[in-house]
C-alpha cells in the first residue's frame, strides 16, 4: 500500500525525526469524542504547509451485546480546520502511523531535552 496518506505520514515521520516538524499536545477536537463510542486520551497537533494535522490515540468501544463491551486501541490521523473541526480522517492503518504517533509524543513531551540534560 502506498497511498497519499501513507506518503504524507512517512514525510511527517522523517521531518519530525529531523526536528523540522514540531508537535504539541492539544485539546481533542469535539467531533472525535462527542456523541461517539470512542475516546481520545491524547491528541497531538502540528502545522504543516499551512494545514493543521493531528495524530492521536483512539480507543473505541465495541459491544458484545447491550451490556457487555470491550475497548480496542488504534492510532488516528486527521486534518483539522477552522474552529477545531475535523475536516478529514484517515481510515487506514499502516506501521508508519504508529511510528509517527510515538515520535510525535516523544517530541511533544520533550523527552530528547530531558535525556540530553542527564548525559
Amino acid at each position: 500500500m502506498n497511498s497519499k496518506t501513507e506518503q504524507l505520514v512517512k514525510k511527517l515521520l522523517n521531518e519530525t525525526a529531523n526536528g523540522d516538524v514540531k508537535w504539541e499536545v492539544r485539546e481533542t477536537p469535539r467531533a472525535l469524542n462527542q456523541d461517539t463510542e470512542q475516546s481520545v486520551p491524547l491528541f497531538l497537533q502540528t502545522e504543516y504547509k499551512g494545514k493543521y494535522i493531528g495524530v492521536y490515540d483512539l480507543r473505541t468501544k465495541h459491544f458484545y451485546d447491550e451490556h457487555e463491551f470491550y475497548w480496542s486501541e488504534s492510532i488516528g490521523f486527521c486534518i483539522v480546520g477552522e474552529r477545531d473541526r475535523v475536516v478529514w480522517e484517515a481510515n487506514e492503518y499502516f506501521p508508519a502511523l504508529l511510528d509517527l504517533f510515538n515520535i510525535a509524543r516523544e517530541k511533544a513531551a520533550g523527552l530528547d531535552d530531558i535525556l540530553n540534560d542527564l548525559i
